[in-house]
């Protein structure tokens, strides 16, 4: 059985073309001379479409004006996120700035420390451990036998005694202030030339003080009188400022006075020292040559 083959209508372009032409031409005329019929059908299709038309750019300028706050907000999130890296980087550079005007300041302080004790060899060592009390009573410093630093060195911070070397490691040392309970220094007391003996005590310290003893009865040393160490010492160097006098009263015997004494050395932020190289028993060797 033969296949159907469905008819082909083929036409010239040109005819195709002439056609829709005349077409256009017709519904021009038509439109045209037929107006008043088509425009009851017009104004009705337009009452529909207006409103459609009218909707659609609303929502397309809704769809625009969304598009374009997203982008904004993209924008403004990098903006953000660079202010962020800026406001960090800034913050990092003020602290390292502040980092390095804090530790010159402290090296001013030492400078014009040494510069007070200029009779002394002196080396600077930072604080790595302290004891648990609140107070640096009993602390570890970053130099040792190494740097060439020995037991019985005399260690000053701030504008005076600090304390003394009592142990000593090849990268570390250990230091007992003054305010140690089981720390006693020989003194004198300017102005008088009394002898005294300055006691350390974390109690007195919480309200500032520590305690200075065996005073002479008969001393005439007041308030406010500085107290040096004294060259009866065997261990601390002679004429470094210990603190102030405060408050001096008769011993329950009749036979001394003691006191308060305000140190000179705030014991409760230490963080660079200098240690004294020079040993006393050297120095009493070297007078005695």
């Amino acid at each position: 059985m033969k296949e159907r083959k469905n008819p082909k209508y083929d036409m010239e372009p040109r005819f195709v073309l002439l056609i829709m032409t005349m077409v256009c031409i017709f519904l021009i005329f038509f439109s045209y001379r037929f107006r008043n019929v088509f425009d009851p059908i017009r104004t009705r299709l337009n009452s529909f479409v207006i409103p459609l038309q009218k909707g659609i750019t609303t929502i397309g300028a809704s769809i625009n004006n969304a598009v374009d706050n997203f982008e904004k907000v993209e924008e403004l999130q990098k903006e953000i996120e660079e202010l962020k890296k800026e406001n960090d980087r800034i913050s990092r550079e003020k602290q390292s700035m502040e980092q390095s005007l804090y530790d010159l300041e402290r090296l001013k302080q030492l400078l014009a420390l040494s510069e007070n004790y200029k009779n002394y060899s002196t080396v600077a060592a930072n604080i790595i451990a302290k004891d648990s009390s609140g107070y640096y009573s009993r602390f570890t410093l970053d130099k040792g036998s190494r740097d060439g630093i020995k037991v019985d060195m005399n260690v000053i911070a701030g504008s005076g005694l600090v304390g003394i070397i009592t142990e000593v490691g090849p990268n570390y040392s250990v230091v007992r202030s003054i305010i140690d309970d089981n720390n006693y220094v020989s003194a004198i007391v300017t102005k008088t030339e009394d002898d005294c003996i300055v006691c350390g005590n974390l109690e007195l310290l919480s309200i500032g003080y520590i305690e200075i003893r065996d005073l002479s009865i008969n001393t005439e040393a007041r308030n406010n009188y500085k107290v040096y160490t004294s060259p009866l010492s065997d261990k601390y160097l002679p004429d470094i400022l210990i603190g102030y006098i405060s408050n001096i009263q008769n011993e329950n015997d009749g036979l001394t006075k003691t006191g308060y004494l305000t140190p000179v050395v705030d014991f409760e932020h230490l963080n660079t020292v200098l240690i004294i190289t020079d040993l006393k028993e050297n120095l009493l060797a070297t007078d005695e040559e």
